[in-house]
């Protein structure tokens, strides 16, 4: 039965759900658009009106088409280009203004276009240019409003997108920052707490303080430099986990450190190394074990059982006898913990603490990306 987080994620990870190749991201998309769209008109123009236009207009048409081509690109990037200068900036009055004047030059100028390239004519006589401004003034404005509404939509969606773009990035980025910020948290407390335990063993001049340097230094060695990856395969961590107990062996009898401490692995076969996840994930939950469990206890003071089922269910279940005058469980490893479920799996795992006066018990559920085949 698939499990769900109890708590509400305070972030997500937002993924596009069609990614278009970088190539083609860059592309002026926009540009394009509106260059084909005055094609496809023009071409229109040439098919309906072969045998419509007159002799002189039919072998001028390819002329009057770019001129009047250039006209409505000029209206179209008047807007594109006025719209970030003055109406991002709140000036509504000149941005109107600038349009206003552009769309009047903008008919004035179609209709000399017309007037010059004889484009209408009523019974073969050429009209004065007073009847073109009467005929054409209502047309050209009509179709100049429409080129001015079309950029300003197209410009307005496009920043729409530009911005939802920055938004992500600076979401990632955040996140990124934020989970580098965990990460390194987690190297102190630990030193802290592992420089303790070695600090108990040279008080009462153990000769296992000198293997313990020498565990604390392949951990840390893990910390600084194994784990700079955003994901690891889960034998690298389940590797660093044993020397993490190796280290905590020394603490203990030798012939009683392999009963006080067990560690079970359940995997399926090469799902060590096909499962990934971030690293010193699971670090946080043993090192609280360890903190405020009663190593004492025999048979079992600490047992941990790391399970990945063919679903692609990573669970892990640490339980220890807990001290009389061990102080409350948890602290800064099982906040940062939290902290970093949330960010790297929203609504894909669950972290269940049960305790009483004798054991404490964490399980940990991690849906990993992949499922285990």
């Amino acid at each position: 039965m698939p499990f769900q987080n109890p708590s509400r994620p305070l972030s997500r990870r937002v993924r596009p759900a069609w990614p278009l190749p970088a190539w083609l991201r860059r592309l002026p998309w926009v540009h394009l658009g509106w260059f084909a769209l005055l094609l496809y008109f023009d071409a229109q123009g040439w098919l309906l009106n072969q045998g419509v236009l007159v002799p002189p207009l039919k072998n001028h048409f390819w002329p009057l088409a770019l001129t009047t081509d250039a006209l409505d690109s000029g209206l179209f990037y008047l807007n594109w280009l006025t719209m970030p200068a003055l109406l991002r900036r709140g000036r509504l009055g000149a941005y109107v203004l600038v349009l206003a004047l552009g769309l009047g030059v903008f008919c004035a100028a179609r209709i000399g276009v017309s007037y010059y390239f004889e484009e209408v004519k009523i019974r073969g006589q050429m009209q004065p240019l007073g009847f073109y401004v009467q005929v054409l003034q209502s047309y050209y404005l009509l179709l100049g409003g429409l080129i001015l509404l079309l950029s300003f939509f197209l410009r307005l969606a496009g920043d729409y997108l530009r911005e939802q773009g920055h938004r992500r990035e600076l979401e990632q980025q955040h996140l990124r920052t934020e989970l580098a910020l965990l990460k390194n948290q987690l190297h102190p407390h630990f030193l802290f707490n592992t420089l303790n335990n070695i600090y108990s063993l040279t008080l009462h001049a153990s000769p296992q303080a000198p293997e313990a340097v020498l565990r604390l230094s392949e951990l840390l060695r893990y910390q600084l430099y194994d784990s700079q990856d955003d994901l690891v395969p889960l034998a690298r961590e389940i590797h660093h986990l044993q020397s993490f107990l190796t280290l905590q062996h020394l603490r203990l009898p030798p012939e009683e450190a392999d009963e006080a401490i067990q560690f079970t692995v359940l995997l399926p076969p090469g799902a060590d190394h096909a499962c990934q996840l971030p690293p010193m994930l699971l670090l946080p939950l043993v090192e609280n074990a360890f903190k405020h469990g009663d190593l004492t206890v025999r048979p079992h003071a600490v047992r941990l059982k790391l399970e990945l089922t063919p679903e692609g269910q990573l669970q892990f279940l640490v339980r220890n006898r807990v001290a009389p005058e061990a102080a409350s469980p948890g602290g800064v490893g099982l906040v940062n913990l939290r902290r970093r479920l949330e960010l790297l799996y929203p609504e894909r795992h669950a972290l269940v603490i049960t305790a009483n006066a004798q054991e404490y018990a964490v399980r940990l559920s991690v849906q990993v990306s992949s499922p285990v085949s």
